[in-house]
C-alpha cells in the first residue's frame, strides 16, 4: 500500500490543478496562484517520494 502513495500523490495533484484551471474558466487571469502553487508542489512530493523509493532498492 506504501508503494502507491507517490502516484496518489501525483494524480490528486494534476486533479487539483485541472479543477483550478476549470473553475477559472481556463484563463490564467482568474487563476489562484496559491492553489496553483499548491498542486504543484504536491505533484513534486510525489516525484520526489517516487525518486526516494526506487533509490532504497
Amino acid at each position: 500500500m506504501k508503494s502507491k502513495i507517490p502516484y496518489f500523490f501525483m494524480v490528486s495533484g494534476v486533479l487539483l490543478f485541472a479543477g483550478n484551471l476549470w473553475s477559472a474558466n481556463f484563463e490564467t487571469s482568474k487563476l489562484n496562484y496559491f492553489s496553483t502553487a499548491s498542486s504543484v508542489l504536491i505533484v513534486l512530493l510525489g516525484f520526489v517520494e517516487l525518486k526516494k523509493k526506487k533509490n532504497e532498492n
